[in-house]
Order: structure tokens, then sequence, then C-alpha cells
């Protein structure tokens, strides 16, 4: 019956009361609305990807389907009801003034950081930690009164006159100035 009309323009609104088949291509010259909480965009021959608008709050991939870029092997999805992946087949890059991460960050390979690197609790490396600059200094203490510095080719150097304790505070070994060595 629509072949007839097939090169007919509407000028106006179209209201149909039920549901509408196209067997061709559709072409909106404009603003497209789904008007009613819960519609949803099915998409394949048998609907098996579907996005699904989630009243006041945004838009619902079905199952784990995957929102893929460039090819499919760039994608997010969520394989589970608790995990989401993004995927990439070299690099994932974060453009920001501020990332914040909460959870447990798990890193497999190599982790480079440039810039400081600021800890509030308590730190456990499971292996070997390397300062790999000279001149690198290890502070202690809230203030950082305490410092232990690379002394290029030579050695560690304990700040001022501060003490290196042994068992306990009654055992230590300290320079009193720059040509006295005490052991306590």
């Amino acid at each position: 019956v629509l072949d007839a009309f097939a090169d007919l323009e509407l000028s106006s609104t179209l209201t149909v009361a039920g549901a509408v088949t196209m067997s061709g291509d559709a072409s909106v010259g404009d603003d497209l609305t789904l008007g009613s909480d819960a519609a949803v965009l099915n998409f394949g021959a048998d609907s098996d990807v579907n996005l699904t608008h989630v009243a006041d709050t945004g838009l619902l991939l079905n199952s784990t389907m995957a929102l893929q870029f460039n090819d499919s092997s760039q994608y997010i999805n969520a394989p589970s009801a608790a995990i989401l992946d993004i995927n990439a087949t070299d690099e994932i890059e974060l453009n920001a003034t501020a990332v914040d991460l909460n959870g447990t960050l798990d890193v497999s390979g190599t982790s480079t950081l440039t810039g400081n690197v600021t800890m509030s609790a308590d730190a456990t490396v499971g292996d070997d930690l390397g300062l790999v600059s000279d001149a690198a200094v290890l502070s202690f203490g809230a203030d950082s009164e305490i410092t232990l510095s690379h002394s290029h080719n030579d050695g560690l150097t304990l700040n001022t006159t501060k003490k290196l304790f042994f068992y306990d505070a009654t055992q230590f070994i300290h320079a009193s100035d720059a040509a006295t060595l005490l052991a306590s």
C-alpha cells in the first residue's frame, strides 16, 4: 500500500496508532524521539543487541554486549553484573586534571609513575624497591625531619645530627658535628 506513496513528503506531523514495519532504509532529517520511558532500540535480524532507555538514569546496553571502537578488538562491555571491562589493543589513555580511583588497584606489568606520588597509608613492596636517581632522598616523619640521602658513588647520608638507633633508643650512632662520629 505504501509503495504508491514512496516519494511522498510530509511537511507536518505524521501520527501512526499501530506498529510500522519498513523493509528498507529510513532517513530522518532532524530529531528522532523515542517518546516513552523504557523505549528500546533493537539491532540485528533477531534483535540480539538492544539499547534500552532507563527513566531518569541513562541507557542500558543488554546482557554482555559491547560498545566497539574502530574494530572488534577495542570495546567496553560488562561480562558480568559486577565487572566492567575496557579493552584496547595497545593503550587506554585517561586525560584529566585528576583521576580518582576508589578500590583495590591491581597492576600486572610495568608501572611508570612520573611526578610526585603521595601515600597516606602503609605501602608494601613484595620485592625490590629502587630509588633510581642520583641524590634520591628517603624522608621519614610527618614533617620529613629525618632524611636518608643517596650520595652518588659514595654512600648514604643521614641528615645533620640525627641518630641511627639499634635495638632501642639507648644504642645509636650519630655525628655531633661535621668532624665527630659518636657511638652510644
